[in-house]
């Protein structure tokens, strides 16, 4: 009997032992990711294409510009960011931004009395872009979903750049769709070799863990301007392999909410793809 009785709290030991190892488990460690860092560590240029979820709070674009030109250890970047509201992927013309020469042939500054400058370098190193918030987990549009990461990965590799995807965030009255949201991007991710920017993984993280700051609009889906900060810290710590914590790039934001979201960032991010930095 008492053989029995050891046997059984051996079983419950060992049951119970595995299940806090699997807790204590990163996110991706059943679900390995293949790309973890950019294949070119020298970004001169950088294309963003996607709807609403980019735009918002004057782009996320221009809140990367910001931790850039506030890291000294990064070069410059120039960053350019077409978007259509509400759109899928499936109604950008991939191959046509990469080959139109008129893209980014000249901008106006305001800094020098909106004087006309133009440029003559319309190439582009790397394309991040993302679908409709709901199409890769919506029954009717997820196998969409994975088709055109895949055709407007190889349009871009064919253009001599590198394909990004930006991993979309839960809604913040439905944070159980990070589950879905994971599985899905991780999958189209490995099965095309290319980098992921887990900015829905860090959403779901900072809002667990910082309910009282509020990264949505009312709409509960599109960024609040902490939102956007917090999305283009991703970018910025995806790209460069390194942290955000005590960048002074943080445009309007309060001091203090902004380095919860740098920390934050960082903390997800190495987690996210196992590094450390």
């Amino acid at each position: 009997m008492s053989l029995f009785v050891s046997k059984k709290r051996m079983l419950f030991l060992k049951v119970f032992i595995v299940g806090l190892l699997l807790i204590a488990l990163p996110l991706t460690a059943n679900k390995p990711l293949n790309v973890t860092t950019p294949l070119n560590t020298d970004l001169e240029s950088v294309m963003f294409i996607g709807n609403s979820f980019f735009y918002y709070n004057n782009s996320l674009h221009n809140h990367l510009g910001s931790l850039i030109k506030n890291d000294d250890s990064v070069g410059p970047l120039k960053r350019r960011s077409i978007t259509i509201n509400g759109s899928a992927l499936s109604w950008h013309d991939v191959e046509g931004y990469l080959s139109n020469q008129n893209i980014g042939n000249f901008r106006i500054d305001s800094s020098k009395d909106n004087a006309y400058i133009e440029s003559s370098d319309t190439s582009v190193d790397a394309v991040i872009f993302m679908d409709c918030s709901l199409c890769p987990i919506h029954p009717d549009t997820q196998a969409n979903f994975h088709s055109y990461v895949a055709a407007h990965s190889k349009t871009i590799r064919a253009s001599n750049a590198e394909p990004m995807l930006f991993m979309s965030w839960p809604y913040k009255n439905k944070p159980n769709m990070i589950g879905d949201l994971r599985r899905e991007f991780i999958k189209a991710a490995n099965e095309n070799d290319i980098l992921l920017i887990p900015a829905g993984e860090a959403f779901y993280q900072f809002s667990q863990d910082h309910p009282e700051i509020n990264l949505y609009t009312s709409d509960l889906r599109h960024p609040s301007k902490e939102g956007t900060y917090l999305a283009a810290a991703v970018v910025f710590s995806t790209l460069y392999g390194k942290g955000t914590s005590g960048n002074l790039g943080i445009r309007n934001l309060d001091p203090g909410v902004a380095l919860k979201i740098q920390k934050s960032v960082d903390a997800t991010v190495q987690n996210f793809f196992n590094l450390t930095f």
